[in-house]
């Protein structure tokens, strides 16, 4: 017979239901219920649970990876959310029943972001987090898929291989086993090596890292993103065109330059470290 737990539920009501599914190998599964009133609280309890279960099982599972997956969970609403664990922790598959994501191939690459607007309060907001992920999961020698989940949904899984398994891939570099490889659309690095020093604030770093998201901004779409004021967004513009990361298109609005998001991946990369 299956094995149920339940967590405290908060003084809130409870707005989010995930449940968590164990799959010990020569056992019944582990089934977890977890409840939460918003989505920070249950990115925050649904990463301390997962990870301890990988830790148990010795899965080798990055934290860091697991964590950015579950707050991906925020576009879909947290509807029929499942988390299962199985092949003692090395695999770890979070399915759910949103909206789905139609851009599969990019849907992990550094500045995609198909956050909605309802969205953006409570997650970062620079299209990083599946990148992150998939970084995380590859420098340990596993790989992140995105798959779409029957009845609709998505079904996101990062996995690593077992000393068995490891054995029979110790040629193959890491990088060569991560799934949801890159478009074909998507421009070459022109920096792929080290990114020009430039020194800007981090409130400019963040105005960079909206531009990237949006495509293309105004002084007035930057200041109701990052919260200031449209003459300081229109400064901050200026300063980051003065500097060749971003450039003005035919409308007067700001683009990402090719500098510019090669800027702002090797910023994300330092997440990672």
């Amino acid at each position: 017979m299956m094995r149920e737990q339940h967590t405290r539920r908060d003084t809130d009501r409870a707005e989010i239901n995930v449940r968590v599914v164990v799959y010990p190998e020569g056992e019944e599964p582990e089934i977890t219920e977890v409840s939460a009133g918003s989505p920070g609280a249950a990115t925050a309890k649904l990463t301390r649970l997962v990870g301890r279960k990988v830790e148990e099982l010795d899965g080798g599972l990055p934290e860091r990876a697991i964590r950015e997956i579950l707050e991906n969970l925020i576009h879909a609403g947290y509807e029929g959310v499942v988390i299962s664990l199985f092949d003692n922790g090395r695999t770890v598959r979070v399915s759910d029943r949103g909206s789905g994501i139609n851009n599969k191939s990019q849907a992990a690459e550094f500045g995609f972001s198909g956050a909605a607007a309802d969205a953006m309060p409570h997650i970062r907001g620079v299209g990083a987090g599946l990148g992150i992920a998939r970084s995380e999961v590859g420098k340990a020698g596993g790989r992140l898929s995105i798959e779409d989940n029957l009845g609709g949904g998505s079904v996101i899984t990062v996995s690593v291989a077992g000393e068995a398994d490891s054995e029979k891939d110790e040629s193959k570099p890491a990088e060569a086993k991560t799934e949801a490889p890159k478009s074909a659309a998507s421009p070459k690095r022109r920096y792929p090596d080290e990114v020009p020093r430039i020194s800007i604030s981090e409130r400019q770093q963040n105005v960079l890292m909206t531009v990237l998201e949006c495509g293309e901004v105004g002084p007035s779409t930057i200041a109701d993103t990052v919260d200031i004021s449209v003459s300081t967004a229109y400064r901050d513009l200026s300063t980051l065109e003065d500097h060749g990361l971003v450039a003005g298109d035919e409308s007067g609005k700001r683009v990402i330059s090719p500098l510019g998001k090669d800027y702002v991946e090797a910023i994300i990369s330092t997440w990672v470290k």
